[in-house]
């Protein structure tokens, strides 16, 4: 049989860039659409029209980013949980088992 490994640092660096990559996602749609919205004072007629068209595909393209970033986050927080909860138990498991060996 095999002995099978886990990489808790590394998914926890995963964990972690995901969180990362979620908060920028963030902060990029509020300082684009606060850039955006201040436009009209300087812009107006069909240039502004066509912008903020383009601005809202935009923006749905930022949501659903920031929205799969998030469900990569959780994915990779919930694998990291199960991996560190299996190597306690298997531990905890084989130090019983070891101690009942003669």
């Amino acid at each position: 049989m095999s002995e099978q490994q886990a990489d808790t640092t590394t998914l926890q660096q995963l964990v972690d860039q995901m969180q990362s990559l979620t908060e920028y996602c963030d902060a990029l749609k509020q300082g684009a659409s606060t850039f955006a919205y201040m436009l009209p004072n300087d812009w107006q007629g069909p240039a502004m029209a066509a912008f903020l068209g383009s601005f809202e595909q935009w923006a749905a393209g930022a949501e659903a980013l920031t929205q799969s970033a998030e469900a990569l986050h959780q994915q990779a927080t919930t694998a990291h949980t199960a991996y560190e909860s299996a190597v306690e138990q298997l531990d905890t498991q084989w130090n019983e088992f070891r101690g009942q060996l003669p």
